[in-house]
């Protein structure tokens, strides 16, 4: 069944769009979980709009008025875009917005608010992916209505023993484990297959802290699964100054060293 967006005006601020059930519900899930958060946190609503853009991706903006997080038609109409991926795409713009510490610099062209350090209130790439596994993605399935279905077969041995690390195996918790880190391969694959791995690690130590780019795809993905590893609860925004709070202390949790030396 589709929904057109004009009986979702909460999250569409162009023209009618269709989207499924299941879309529409994960949007829904991620207001929910938000919109308090950002008042409390910012004195700001937050909103989450369709844009008609034929690329596959998302983005996050963080204005003087509001936080919105924009979502591409083109990331909706995706044919590789499942559950689970769409919800760590979520959980990593809003990363950019409450992930805290390590936060970008400013860009030349940017003339809206900035932190009382002179620094962007956009967390790093890396900080982003981070908090989407460590305090995004878990809460926001705990809002799943239906249980999705993920062939957890895709899991390889390395990735079960980490997770064994954490949780008993074949356990809800287990099971919650492995979805977000496959959840993290399928969103760092939604464009096309790359050669990355859950089962796989950079070992590359990044001489310094990676701030205003994207660290390498695998080293994002050893990010992610490092979140979810996390067996803290961290709190909906962390510290936007001090990046030593906003880390869980386990050392196979800590953000990697291939972007946070």
């Amino acid at each position: 069944m589709k929904l057109m967006a004009t009986l979702l005006c909460l999250f569409c601020s162009l023209s009618a769009f269709a989207l499924e059930d299941w879309k529409s519900q994960i949007i829904a899930d991620a207001k929910t979980l938000y919109t308090e958060e950002s008042i409390r946190e910012f004195s700001k609503p937050i909103e989450f709009t369709i844009q008609e853009d034929i690329t596959a991706a998302a983005s996050a903006r963080h204005d003087f008025d509001k936080l919105t997080v924009v979502i591409n038609t083109g990331l909706l109409n995706s044919s590789r875009l499942t559950p689970d991926s769409f919800r760590m795409i979520l959980c990593h713009e809003l990363g950019h917005l409450f992930g805290g510490a390590p936060r970008k610099n400013v860009p030349p062209e940017w003339d809206g608010p900035v932190g009382s350090d002179g620094m962007s209130l956009m967390s790093s790439e890396g900080q982003a992916d981070y908090y989407a596994s460590s305090a995004c993605f878990k809460r926001i399935l705990t809002l799943e209505k239906h249980s999705s279905k993920i062939d957890l077969k895709r899991a390889g041995p390395a990735l079960k023993k980490k997770c064994q690390v954490i949780a008993k195996k074949e356990g809800k918790d287990f099971e919650i484990c492995l979805r977000s880190a496959l959840a993290g391969l399928d969103f760092l694959n939604l464009v096309r297959d790359f050669p990355i791995s859950c089962e796989h690690e950079d070992k590359t130590v990044a001489k310094e802290l990676i701030r205003d780019f994207y660290p390498d795809r695998q080293c994002r993905l050893d990010t992610i699964i490092n979140g979810t590893l996390c067996s803290e609860v961290l709190p909906l925004s962390l510290h936007p100054f001090d990046d030593s709070k906003n880390t869980c202390v386990a050392s196979y949790a800590l953000r990697p060293k291939c972007w946070f030396p």
